[in-house]
């Protein structure tokens, strides 16, 4: 049981990963091309396009979150670990445990927060670039919150279910 949710979630995982891989490179080419598209047209064609600058805008979000999602999936997240680096290994645990669990909950409230956030835009109607609602384009907050939220919960289930001996000495 305990392996099987394990592959299973691993594969699930791995998958998300991939294509968040993919959509940052994707969207990092597209945000250099419009850039350098904007600037040539602006500079020396004294022009631009309208909706450029909305859509660099909301890119480097997307970008932006669906990078801290991918670094929570490597584990490669902002942490201070100085004090567990001195603790004994059950204490390592134990604190390992304890942060992703506080993790996940404050995840899981950001993702409230933001869910509740693209609402109010969805009343609000109002258009980015392409007719394109804003709200459709703020989807990315509640998604990686909740991408974040699964990652560490995952993790707490699996720390739960594998104990301290996992803990490298």
């Amino acid at each position: 049981m305990r392996s099987a949710f394990s592959n299973v979630w691993r594969g699930v995982s791995h998958l998300l990963g991939q294509l968040e891989e993919w959509a940052i490179i994707v969207l990092v080419g597209l945000l250099v091309v419009f850039s350098i598209l904007q600037v040539i047209l602006r500079n020396f064609l004294s022009t631009g396009l309208i909706w450029s600058d909305d859509f660099l805008r909301h890119g480097v979000l997307w970008v932006s979150f669906l990078g801290a999602a991918k670094a929570t999936l490597e584990n490669k997240h902002i942490r201070i670990d100085l004090l567990p680096r001195l603790m004994p290994v059950r204490g390592r645990f134990v604190a390992e445990l304890v942060c992703a669990l506080f993790s996940c909950l404050i995840c899981l409230t950001l993702l409230w927060a933001s869910w509740g956030f693209v609402q109010d835009e969805r009343l609000m109607s109002d258009v980015a670039f392409a007719s394109m609602p804003y709200w459709i384009l703020e989807l990315v907050f509640p998604f990686s919150f909740a991408l974040m939220a699964l990652r560490f919960g995952f993790s707490l289930i699996n720390g739960l279910l594998t104990g301290p001996e996992r803990i490298e000495r």
